[in-house]
C-alpha cells in the first residue's frame, strides 16, 4: 500500500491522516499512531465501504498466519480511540455482527502541503518522523518477508517519537533542562538508555523499601516505548565502558522521615554538559503506588518530554493495591526480565499462591506463573508444566492484552509448546510497545524454531544491540532453551 498521499476524513471534527509519519491531525491536535494502527487505517481507507473480517484484516495488516481475533480487536479498539470513535454505535469503524468491520465515511486525498498547513507548529518546529531505514531481512517466502516487515514495523514504533509532549512535569521544565533523546548510532534509532544505580540507604532497615521503589522505577520506565533501563550492578566492565558515555545515569537515596520516607533522585545526562536534574518525593507505604507512580511520570517526562505513552496506566501499577503484594510480585518481575530459571522462582511461587488464594489475583501473577511453568518445563520436560504455562499465559493475556509481560509470557509458553508461528504476534507486540532484550531474544527463538534463520539473526542482532555486549544477559534462559534444543547455541 503506497503512502505517498495524505487523506482527509469527513468527520466532525475533521481528521487528517499522514501515512508516511503515522500521524493524525485532529482539530489542530497531533496524534501519533502505532505502526499497526496506521497500517490498519490505511487498509480501511483503501477498502472503503467493504466489510472486512478479522481474518482479512490479519492477513492484510500483519501479513502473518495465526493472528488471534483478540489481537485484531485490540488494535481496532486502539484505533477507534485515536479517531475519537469511542461510543456505541461506532460511526467511523462500524461493527457488523457476525461479519466484521466496515469503514464507510468519505475520504479525500490531499497534498502534503495542505495537510501540514493544518499543523500550527509546522512553521517553527517540524515534528520528528521515523527514519525509513532499509534492513536486511528474509525474502525467500511471503511468510519470511512478513517477518521482516513485522520486525521493521516493530523497530519503527519503538524509536518513533510523537511531536506532542504532555505531563505536568514536562510543562514545568524549560527546553534547556529537558533531557534530549540519544540517537543510537546503529540505524539512527531514537532510544534512550538509562543506567539504574542502587539506591543509597539512610539506614540498613530501609533495604526492603529501597528495593520496592527501585523495582517500581525500573518497571515503570521500561514500560516506555523509547527508554531501556540497565542495572548498573549487572553490567560487565566492557558494557559500562560502551554505554556510560551516552547513557543517562539515575542515582538516588532514601531517608526515613517521621511520617514516611523521602526519596531524592539525580539524573546525570552526558548530552547536557554535566547538568544534573534533581527530583524528589515524600511517600509512605499507604500512598506508595500513587506517589512512586507520579515519580515515574516525572522521570519519563524529564527524560523524554516528547514521547506519547504517558497515560495513567503506563506509569502507575494499577493491578496491585497492596504494598506487601508488590514486594513479592516485583521480585518476580525482576527475575522475569533477567531471564532467570525455574529454581529462582521456587521461594516466590508459594507467595504467589498465597496472594491468589486470598482473592487478590491479577494478570501479573498469571504471567509470572506462566513464565515459571515454562522454565520448569525446560528443566524437567513434563507435559503438565508446559500445559500449565499456556493456561496461565492465556489467562494473563485475557485479563490485560496490552501488558508487555503478559504478551511475552504467552509468547514463551507458545514456544515451549512448539507453536512458534502463534508466538510471534505476541512477542512482536511486546517488542513494539516496549523494547527489551527479552522480547527480541524470544523473537529470534520463534524465528529459529520456525526454520527462518535470517529472521532469527535479524532479531538476535536487535537483542545484542540492546544488551550492549553483556555476555551474561538472559544467560539462564538461553541455557535452558539450548539445553532443550529449542534454540541452538550462538556461534
Amino acid at each position: 500500500m503506497s503512502s505517498a498521499v495524505n487523506y482527509r476524513l469527513d468527520t466532525d471534527p475533521e481528521i487528517i491522516f499522514i501515512p508516511e509519519q503515522n500521524r493524525l491531525l485532529l482539530n489542530k491536535e497531533e496524534r501519533h499512531l502505532e505502526p499497526l494502527q496506521a497500517r490498519m487505517l490505511h487498509f480501511f481507507i483503501h477498502n472503503q465501504g467493504k466489510v472486512q473480517s478479522a481474518k482479512m484484516l490479519a492477513d492484510a495488516v500483519w501479513e502473518r498466519s495465526h493472528v488471534s481475533d483478540n489481537l485484531v480487536r485490540q488494535v481496532i479498539s486502539q484505533l477507534r480511540n485515536q479517531l475519537n470513535d469511542q461510543h456505541r454505535p461506532y460511526s467511523i469503524i462500524k461493527t457488523i455482527p457476525k461479519q466484521g468491520y466496515l469503514f464507510d465515511i468519505e475520504v479525500n486525498e490531499i497534498k502534503e502541503a495542505t495537510a501540514l498547513s493544518n499543523n500550527p507548529k509546522q512553521d517553527t518546529t517540524p515534528p520528528p518522523t521515523s527514519k525509513q531505514e532499509t534492513f536486511t531481512a528474509p525474502t525467500e517466502e511471503k511468510r519470511k518477508r512478513a517477518k521482516r516487515q513485522v520486525a521493521v514495523l516493530s523497530l519503527l514504533s519503538v524509536f518513533t517519537l510523537s511531536a506532542m509532549g504532555l505531563g505536568y512535569y514536562a510543562l514545568q521544565d524549560s527546553s534547556d533542562n529537558a533531557v534530549q533523546p540519544i540517537i543510537n548510532e546503529v540505524n539512527n534509532e531514537h532510544i534512550i538508555p538509562v543506567i539504574f544505580h542502587e539506591l543509597v540507604l539512610d539506614q540498613n532497615k530501609d533495604l526492603t523499601i529501597a528495593r520496592n521503589v527501585y523495582n517500581y522505577l525500573f518497571f515503570g520506565l521500561n514500560s516506555s516505548n523509547n527508554i531501556v533501563g540497565y542495572h548498573y550492578s549487572q553490567m560487565t566492565s566492557d558494557a559500562k565502558k560502551q554505554l556510560t558515555p551516552e547513557a543517562i545515569s539515575l542515582k538516588g537515596w532514601i531517608k526515613e522521615t517521621h511520617d514516611g520516607y523521602h526519596i531524592k533522585l539525580l539524573l546525570d545526562n552526558p548530552n547536557l554538559d554535566g547538568k544534573t536534574k534533581e527530583l524528589d518525593k515524600t511517600f509512605s507505604k499507604e500512598d506508595f503506588f500513587s506517589a512512586i507512580g507520579d515519580l515515574v511520570l516525572s522521570l519519563k517526562t524529564t527524560i523524554s518530554p516528547t514521547a506519547s505513552d504517558y497515560g495513567f496506566a503506563n506509569h502507575r501499577v494499577t493491578s496491585v493495591n497492596s504494598y506487601n503484594d508488590w514486594q513479592v510480585i516485583s521480585k518476580g518481575i525482576s527475575l522475569f526480565y533477567q531471564g532467570k530459571n525455574a529454581d529462582s522462582f521456587k521461594l516466590l511461587l508459594p507467595e504467589f499462591d498465597k496472594i491468589k488464594q486470598q482473592g487478590r489475583d491479577n494478570y501479573l501473577l498469571d504471567a509470572l506463573f506462566a513464565y515459571a511453568a515454562s522454565m520448569q518445563y525446560l528443566n524437567d520436560h513434563l507435559d503438565d508444566n508446559k500445559q500449565q504455562a499456556l493456561i496461565h499465559a492465556k489467562a494473563a493475556f485475557e485479563k490485560n492484552p496490552r501488558c508487555n509481560i503478559a504478551n511475552i509470557s504467552l509468547g514463551l509458553a507458545l514456544i515451549v509448546n512448539n507453536h512458534s508461528e502463534q508466538a510471534y504476534p505476541y512477542l512482536f507486540y511486546a517488542a513494539e510497545n516496549s523494547p527489551s532484550p527479552l522480547s527480541y531474544y524470544l523473537l529470534s527463538v520463534a524465528d529459529s524454531q520456525a526454520d527462518n534463520p535470517k529472521g532469527a539473526e535479524y532479531n538476535y542482532q536487535r537483542f545484542t544491540r540492546l544488551s550492549h555486549g553483556q555476555s551474561a544477559q538472559l544467560a539462564e534462559l538461553k541455557a535452558s532453551l539450548q539445553k532443550s534444543n529449542l534454540f541452538p547455541a550462538t556461534k
